[in-house]
């Protein structure tokens, strides 16, 4: 029974270390590491951006841009558009998890003031998640958090009569990348130095 209890405890410690190695350093686009641009089209740093309004392409959300706002979760420059737009953001590679601030151009709450779908890596829904902002400082604003691990995410913007524009500005993108070779030996390394673990506490145990 204690031999069944260390190799238990064994195999969890090396999900949990390879977990650790197959998590990727995490960026964060702050939205003012390149020039004033439209970001449809935009991919930068494992990120590619669309933004259509009616279902068409537009022109009418910049990277880089500007609302006047220096805010709780959003300071300009920032990722600045039409709230009737919609914006969406493929990720290279799987990040697991996401998040970011929004803020909206009213000096009220909105509920909501921003919709999110979600989908996995093979851009099946992960559902669709609400966020109700309020005002910090100047506008109403919040922070979109997700520990989900995903492809695509598609963000909307609700009240766009009562709030015209919107900025997104701190999206944090953790990628999760297939492991290659040097990760493959790394994992390898782990999972050898485990497994020894695991033998010594077994012959420790019968001992």
């Amino acid at each position: 029974m204690k031999t069944t209890i260390t190799l238990r405890t064994a195999s969890l410690w090396v999900l949990v270390l390879c977990a650790g190695v197959l998590r990727g350093r995490a960026d964060v686009l702050t939205m003012d590491e390149l020039p004033f641009q439209p970001v449809n089209g935009l991919t930068f740093k494992g990120v590619t951006f669309h933004f259509t309004i009616a279902g068409n392409p537009s022109s009418d959300a910049n990277y880089h841009g500007s609302n006047g706002g220096i805010e709780t979760y959003v300071q300009d420059p920032s990722l600045e558009g039409n709230a009737l737009g919609t914006l969406t953001l493929d990720f290279v590679a799987p990040t697991a998890g996401l998040q970011f601030g929004v803020a909206r151009n009213v000096g009220g709450a909105l509920t909501p003031g921003l919709q999110v779908s979600l989908y996995d890596a093979s851009l099946s829904p992960l559902g669709n998640y609400s966020l109700n902002t309020s005002v910090h400082n100047t506008f109403s604003e919040g922070q979109f958090n997700s520990a989900l691990t995903i492809g695509r995410a598609v963000l909307t913007f609700p009240n766009a009569g009562a709030a015209t524009r919107f900025a997104i500005d701190n999206l944090v993108v953790t990628p999760v990348p297939e492991p290659g070779p040097s990760g493959l030996s790394a994992l390898a390394l782990v999972c050898f130095g485990a497994a020894r673990c695991g033998l010594h506490r077994i012959r420790g145990a019968k001992g």
